[in-house]
């Protein structure tokens, strides 16, 4: 017999029944939650590469826009030195005649009138001489550096060069270029390599402030003519060294910083290559024998 408390079967099960669906309400409650923090994990997962995409989308845009800038910003400075340069080029071809007669006009005085001239004047006649020779050397970097004119190659002795362009600068006395010993043959534009020689040694001569060693080295292998022009003055800048092939750049006050850009324009037109190292300063350049236009 059961007593008042005793519960009887049908109601055990009827309270087995309403766990079981209370339990398995809340095993469906908590899927339900499993595969909402599984969406919301996915989304995090999609949120987080749109977040991506977007920041690399709009580091693109600022890389194109500062590219576009910088498009902008050289097409107006190649403009510019266009118009620069083709003016320029006129000031340099009128004013370089003139120089011409005025230092042709003193040597010939000087050798008519040698025995005559005063040491006072003949000082004077030897400063005017050097500034228009300066001038003249100024000038030609401007054309040299503003014409672009096609290579006429051919076969040529580099110290037959070398010495024509020592012939057509003003070697101070206090500088001592020593010549290379060997001599190489080289493929190329005379006139061009001529003004390389030109402008790498008045650059050493400057340098120096007129008093000091210039070495010129030759050499080559199988492919590739090198030629060297070191210098013993103080160096270049470490912090001006990426500059110097810059137009317009320039150390000196009386400088146009056309002649290191000319040399190196000159260079790639023979499909060679420069380069400069300090203490000593050393420009090296390298020439393939067989050009390719």
């Amino acid at each position: 017999m059961s007593t008042g408390e005793d519960i009887s079967y049908d109601a055990l099960l009827d309270k087995i029944k309403k766990l079981e669906l209370e339990k398995q309400k809340l095993e469906q409650e908590n899927k339900s939650q499993h595969q909402m923090i599984i969406g919301l994990e996915r989304k995090m997962v999609k949120l987080d590469e749109i977040t991506q995409q977007r920041d690399w989308l709009l580091d693109t845009l600022t890389k194109k826009i500062s590219d576009l800038s910088r498009f902008q910003t050289d097409l107006f400075r190649a403009e510019r030195f266009s118009t620069i340069g083709e003016m320029s080029a006129r000031l340099a071809h009128d004013m370089r005649n003139p120089l011409a007669i005025i230092k042709n006009t003193i040597e010939v005085v000087k050798l008519k009138h040698s025995s005559k001239i005063p040491n006072d004047l003949m000082g004077m006649f030897s400063a005017i001489d050097q500034a228009s020779s300066r001038m003249v050397f100024q000038l030609d970097e401007v054309l040299n550096f503003v014409r672009t004119s096609p290579l006429e190659c051919d076969e040529y002795s580099l110290s037959e060069i070398l010495d024509s362009s020592i012939n057509k600068i003003v070697v101070p006395d206090l500088i001592q270029i020593n010549r290379p010993q060997n001599d190489v043959r080289l493929f190329c534009d005379m006139e061009k390599i001529e003004a390389v020689f030109t402008n790498l040694l008045m650059n050493a001569i400057q340098a120096m402030e007129n008093s000091g060693q210039i070495t010129v080295r030759f050499s080559q292998n199988d492919n590739v003519v090198t030629f060297e022009v070191e210098d013993s003055g103080p160096g270049i800048q470490e912090n001006i060294l990426d500059k110097i092939f810059e137009p317009l750049f320039t150390t000196k006050s009386y400088g146009t910083g056309l002649g290191l850009p000319t040399v190196k324009t000159i260079i790639q037109q023979h499909s060679g290559t420069i380069e400069v190292k300090n203490t000593p300063t050393v420009f090296s350049i390298f020439i393939p024998k067989t050009l390719e236009f």
